[in-house]
């Protein structure tokens, strides 16, 4: 039988500490700005969830935008419209781009607006 005391002060040395309080209020770890926008990207809905509002969600997805280069965030707006099926997400990506680089812009948009309602989106907000 395994001696149960042997490595008791081994036990959460090798653990990561958690440097991050989330929205509801429980510690996580931090995630870099190209991380954190693939997130929001992937699983942001742009509208109240029972944590965050939307304008929180969107504050966010603006500040972390800002941070990466131009080319990650087209890539982000292409892989949740592509694979994640996002609507919202992407339109708003590539209003950012629009503002960054347009020439980006101009090599994703096809990508991103597959239909009239996806233009609609991107120049209404």
């Amino acid at each position: 039988m395994a001696n149960q005391t042997l490595f008791q002060s081994l036990i959460g040395a090798f653990v990561p500490k958690t440097v991050v309080v989330n929205d509801a209020g429980g510690n996580t770890y931090a995630m870099q700005p190209k991380q954190a926008l693939a997130q929001y990207a992937a699983t942001g809905c742009l509208n109240g969830t029972f944590y965050a509002g939307a304008d929180a969600q969107l504050e966010t997805v603006l500040a972390l935008a800002q941070q990466v280069e131009p080319e990650f965030v087209a890539k982000v707006a292409i892989h949740a419209r592509e694979i994640g099926h996002m609507k919202d997400m992407p339109a708003l990506l590539l209003a950012i781009l629009a503002v960054r680089d347009v020439q980006v812009v101009k090599r994703v948009f096809a990508r991103v607006c597959t239909n009239g309602k996806m233009v609609r989106t991107l120049l209404i907000r």
